[in-house]
């Protein structure tokens, strides 16, 4: 089971909508924002080959030392520069992992925009590289946090981490947004310290399309943001130059206590709201996961949207957490595991802000064995979300997996025959059946249709069963082409994820929250 693993201007229309005025430093300027009178510097453009497909190109001259990659591919490819009056020339040789076998641009620089014609492997097209500003890691950390638009849309920003795998990077290298209204996650490239372009997927930039502009108080500290539709253009729209508040909400280190004796490490994001609200704590997949990861925050910060609080944790024997981290699936493991939720429960009981009557689990992939086993031993667990959790044994996941190789790499079954094999098999290992069966909180499961780490099918037609004999407190989503985690995929393959456009599962999640009475406005 795979790891489970975003000025003065307008100063009418601000003071119009009871908004803060921009500094003047944050001032528009025409198209596009970074102007640069020489080359020393990256740059991002994009074009589409015939074949349909989109190529992120990556430029980074620095003297003898320049480059070009395709995002979100790694390896950089040295380039040959020329520079003849006006006239601007490179060149690359494509090595095994590039996409390309050659490539050459015939172009020059105007108004801080680098344009011209590209040969890619024999097609020549037009192509404009945008300059990319480079912003200090202290000030990107500024703008990170919550953010909501008048409508109720809400964004999220989040300073990602470095990850790479078989040649890919897996988040962009600065600034993630996440859409809540849609799903939508983009990394944030930067056109100067303040103005940010939107990328086109998780992990490619080009076609560039919106942009956002941060708005600062002295210290440098975001209290919102402006958004536009077009990465061009001044005067605002219907649907562009819209204002966001940054939401206030409050992060504390706290511990908790489990029943042997180890303590664990938890952070808990709340919302800044009066009355008492929700709470969920986030349980790990198969994975060493700590309380501050990327999926971490991104549903700390979706929970925020929703009025709800989130306690999240460093794994038994990871970070700053107690006790030896084993990553076996078998059942003293998951009873262990299970013991550091029903900690983490009674922890968020005993919180003055935290309604009491509602306290929740949810976590993905090995979640699932977890949470019914917590659900059914605590006092303080009203409701579960599970996402990406298998509803049968080990046994029969372990042997999904081994076929599927868990999307690591494809691989060639009949998924029909595979499901079937699954129904005949005996139960073997950990199995979640007979403690979901007795259990009678409100519980959701949300899948993806294409996971290639849970057979979904089955896992389906387990919980349906159950719910067919009566257990109407339980419900699911299949989320058409979800892959593990839970994001927009066309196979399920781990190496999908880069060019993924947008988690499926927050507005399933939101109705469900509505329909339980758990969300909460400020």
């Amino acid at each position: 089971m795979r790891i489970f693993f975003h000025a003065l201007f307008l100063l009418s229309l601000l003071t119009a909508c009871a908004k803060p005025a921009l500094s003047p430093a944050l001032s528009p300027t025409p198209a596009y924002f970074s102007t640069r009178s020489s080359l020393t510097g990256e740059w991002l453009g994009g074009l589409t080959l015939a074949n349909g497909i989109t190529q992120s190109v990556v430029l980074n001259f620095d003297g003898s030392n320049s480059t070009l990659n395709v995002e979100p591919r790694t390896a950089a490819t040295p380039l040959t520069l020329t520079q003849e009056a006006e006239v601007i020339r490179f060149s690359a040789t494509g090595r095994r992992a590039d996409p390309f076998k050659d490539i050459e641009f015939t172009g020059s620089l105007s108004t801080g925009i680098l344009s011209g014609e590209l040969h890619w492997d024999g097609e020549t097209l037009p192509i404009k590289f945008t300059p990319i500003a480079s912003v200090e890691t202290s000030r990107l950390v500024k703008y990170g946090g919550v953010y909501r638009f008048e409508s109720g849309r809400m964004l999220s920003i989040i300073l990602g981490p470095s990850f790479e795998s078989n040649g890919l990077q897996f988040f962009h290298a600065g600034l993630t947004m996440t859409d809540f209204s849609n799903g939508n996650s983009r990394g944030l490239y930067p056109l100067d310290d303040f103005t940010f372009a939107v990328g086109a997927l998780r992990v490619v930039g080009a076609p560039l399309s919106s942009r956002i502009q941060f708005i600062t108080d002295e210290q440098g500290n975001a209290t919102g943001l402006m958004w536009w539709d077009g990465l061009d253009g001044i005067t605002p729209s219907s649907t562009s130059g819209q204002f966001a508040d940054r939401v206030n909400y409050s992060t504390e280190d706290v511990t908790f206590t489990s029943a042997d004796g180890a303590v664990m490490a938890g952070l808990l994001t709340s919302p800044e709201i009066p009355e008492p609200h929700a709470a969920f704590m986030m349980l790990h997949g198969s994975e060493p996961g700590v309380k501050d990861g990327f999926g971490q925050q991104v549903l700390a910060h979706y929970m925020i949207s929703q009025g709800i609080a989130l306690l999240t944790y460093d794994k038994r024997g990871v970070g700053d957490s107690e006790g030896v981290y084993r990553e076996s699936p078998n059942e003293a493991n998951i009873n262990l595991i299970a013991s550091d939720a029903v900690a983490g429960g009674e922890y968020l009981s005993t919180r003055p802000e935290i309604d009491s009557t509602k306290i929740g689990l949810i976590g993905g992939s090995q979640a699932g064995w977890v949470i019914p086993v917590a659900a059914a031993e605590s006092d303080n667990v009203d409701f579960f979300v599970i996402q990406s959790g298998p509803v049968l044994s080990f046994a029969q996941e372990d042997r999904y997996s081994s076929v599927t190789n868990d999307g690591d790499t494809a691989t060639t079954y009949d998924a029909e025959q595979l499901d079937q094999t699954l129904r005949e098999m005996k139960p073997g290992g950990v199995d979640p059946i007979p403690v979901i069966t007795e259990l009678t909180q409100p519980g959701l499961w949300l899948w993806g249709s294409v996971d290639k780490s849970v057979p979904v099918t089955v896992s389906a037609e387990n919980l349906q069963a159950l719910i067919d004999s009566g257990k109407d407190n339980f419900s699911y989503v299949i989320l058409p082409n979800g892959d593990h985690n839970l994001n927009e995929s066309a196979h399920g393959y781990f190496a999908e994820i880069p060019y993924s456009p947008r988690v499926l599962y927050f507005s399933e999640l939101t109705k469900w929250l509505q329909q339980n009475n758990l969300t909460t406005e400020e």
